[in-house]
């Protein structure tokens, strides 16, 4: 199963149209309701927003302390250094940029094998 991040709707049902084939994946529109999905539910792969209203770092960093093991991949429009970096020291695999495209299923799918194997 796989929860995408995002306060923004029309991402959301872009992402799930192109992640969606024979897994499942879930919505989250905010920090909170995904903190609390990933809570009751089993995810393979997390991907956030890193512009998150209440900080998409904030809410990464809050995933990787409740669960060292949980794949998260941050998805942000600015691939700079700067946010790379500060990917990396948070517990993120893999940073994806918007906007969201087909090219990112096989990413978050070989991701998502590491978790699987």
């Amino acid at each position: 199963m796989i929860l995408v991040v995002d306060h923004d709707p029309e991402a959301l049902e872009k992402a799930r149209e192109i992640l969606n084939c024979d897994r499942q994946v879930f919505l989250a529109s905010t920090a909170k309701q995904a903190f609390e999905m990933v809570q009751l539910l089993g995810f393979s792969v997390v991907l956030v927003d890193l512009d998150l209203p209440g900080d998409g770092y904030a809410l990464i960093q809050k995933l990787h302390e409740a669960n060292p093991e949980l794949l998260i991949i941050a998805i942000s429009g600015a691939l700079k250094a700067s946010v790379l970096e500060a990917t990396k020291e948070i517990g993120v695999v893999e940073v994806l940029k918007k906007p969201i495209t087909p090219a990112w299923k096989p990413v978050v799918e070989r991701i998502r094998a590491r978790r699987v194997s």
